[in-house]
């Protein structure tokens, strides 16, 4: 069986959220909402100057980012990329044990509601 192939947005979501940013520092960085960098990055429908800014501010270029090769393997994105904020990255690892956590006891509740009809 292949590979799903990562699009563009995909891409972008990884390499911006490696470098400490989220979608809002990204859209205001751009000028742009943070609704349309969802957009971009779910979808991968992305015109030439739009990629070109993106690129600019995620110091890479579009050639880099289309290559497949960028994420094999759960490698860091190029090697350009620097974490700039530590900080936001334990917070990240802290929510997202917060967020399994909190799914689990959602499932615990879902069981637990069941077994009472």
């Amino acid at each position: 069986m292949k590979p799903k192939k990562t699009n563009l947005g995909q891409k972008i979501k990884r390499l911006r959220a490696f470098q400490g940013m989220t979608q809002e520092d990204l859209a205001h960085a751009l000028g742009k909402t943070r609704s349309l960098i969802s957009f971009l990055e779910r979808t991968g429908n992305i015109n030439k100057y739009t990629l070109q800014e993106i690129c600019s501010i995620l110091k890479t270029t579009p050639e880099e980012l289309e290559a497949e090769s960028i994420f094999d393997g759960g490698k860091s994105p190029s090697n350009n990329a620097t974490i700039k904020n530590p900080e936001l990255l334990e917070q990240l690892k802290e929510e997202n044990k917060f967020l399994k956590e909190t799914i689990s006891n959602q499932w615990q509740l879902i069981k637990d509601l069941s077994k009472n009809k």
